[in-house]
């Protein structure tokens, strides 16, 4: 049986910070599921594996930045792809405190398994959206990201001032 807006899991009277917490969570269960079906990577691993295989960013500064995860956990899983083979990692020619990420065979195989199904994942994820409610979460995406870095409240902040 289908949720409605108030079996949500998401708490829609708790502060917007906590909904978007709540909403993250139920994506990474719904991401965590689908991988857990096609072998032994966790989100982490799959989020840079799928960063490099997409080609968006093949630097390690770039592909954590992206995959939105932070350092300590970042080297941890690059060390454990490159372990078990997923990928290959390269120095960086202009800059030693990078190195250049390489999807493997293993690595590019893993990707072509699994890709697919969290292609279809992202579509039926857009469906669920009006092409006017995509603009707006883009937009208010847009806007949050400029609002959270703001640190001082110390004065009354005007969000339009700042847009």
């Amino acid at each position: 049986m289908a949720k409605t807006e108030s079996d949500s899991a998401i708490d829609l009277g708790l502060p917007l910070a906590f909904q978007i917490a709540q909403l993250h969570s139920a994506l990474n269960a719904q991401a965590k599921a689908i991988i857990a079906r096609h072998g032994t990577l966790n989100l982490a691993q799959w989020r840079i594996l799928r960063l490099v295989a997409w080609g968006i960013a093949d630097t390690t500064t770039r592909v954590r930045k992206a995959a939105g995860i932070d350092k300590g956990q970042f080297s941890k899983m690059l060390s454990l792809l490159e372990k078990d083979g997923h990928v290959e990692i390269l120095p960086y020619p202009d800059d030693k405190r990078q190195h250049l990420i390489r999807l493997t065979e293993k690595g590019r195989a893993a990707h072509d398994r699994l890709g697919p199904e969290l292609d279809a994942r992202q579509q039926h994820l857009l469906k669920a959206l009006t092409p006017q409610q995509r603009e707006i979460i883009q937009s208010a995406i847009r806007a949050l990201a400029r609002a959270a870095e703001c640190t001082d409240f110390t004065q009354a902040q005007d969000p339009e001032k700042d847009a």
